[in-house]
């Protein structure tokens, strides 16, 4: 059984026999990059809050047992994040595939973008479309949860805008774009998965 192990760096020596970490270069170093291990650790946290937000909506809209119609753009909304969702997928795929700054689809980068920030102004909209018929807080504990549900998913949704902008900021260097994408890319799929969780909670309340 051959074991790996670390070799010393001599100072001075040849930086590119071997890494950072002291392994030769293709294998032998950390199991896990620390921004995804990081994102690892957000998106348990994250599961929970939503966790116990759900809990508490299945529980409360079972005791009061009033329903009301969802609105229509909630189903627009969902489209244009699945859409987003696989545009960064592309994105991933391509880099993956060249391994080169040049080969960052900027156009499919700003696409997902703008993908997040319409369904942001989509659930807008359909709050003000409850607003409209009257369904504001306090109404009813399915319509609260609905605003709570839909507000506590746009603002984690914000943050991944912000993420994806700056990734949008360091697309011309390769290094630091390539290590800041995979965990970007896994926290905004993560938010799509959430919110299909979300909207069948809600149909099926």
């Amino acid at each position: 059984m051959q074991v790996r192990v670390p070799v010393r760096r001599r100072s001075g020596g040849n930086i590119g026999q071997f890494g950072r970490d002291g392994f030769p270069p293709g294998g032998g170093g950390p199991l896990m990059p620390t921004g995804q291990l990081f994102m690892w650790l957000l998106i348990v946290g994250v599961t929970m809050l939503f966790g116990a937000f759900s809990s508490a909506a299945i529980v409360r809209i079972g005791t009061d047992g009033r329903m009301f119609p969802l609105p229509s753009i909630v189903w627009a909304n969902t489209a244009v994040l699945l859409a987003s969702s696989i545009t960064l997928g592309m994105v991933q795929w391509r880099v993956r595939r060249r391994r080169f700054a040049e080969s960052v689809p900027t156009g499919l980068l700003w696409l997902t973008v703008a993908l997040g920030g319409l369904f942001v102004a989509g659930q807008l909209s359909a709050w003000r479309e409850l607003m409209a018929h009257g369904l504001g807080l306090a109404r009813m504990p399915a319509v609260d949860f609905f605003y709570v549900l839909t507000a506590a998913h746009g603002l984690h949704l914000l943050g991944g805008l912000i993420a994806l902008g700056a990734l949008v900021a360091v697309r011309k260097r390769p290094l630091v774009f390539q290590r800041r994408l995979a965990p970007t890319a896994l926290y905004w799929h993560f938010l799509t998965v959430v919110w299909i969780g979300l909207l069948v909670l809600l149909v099926t309340r």
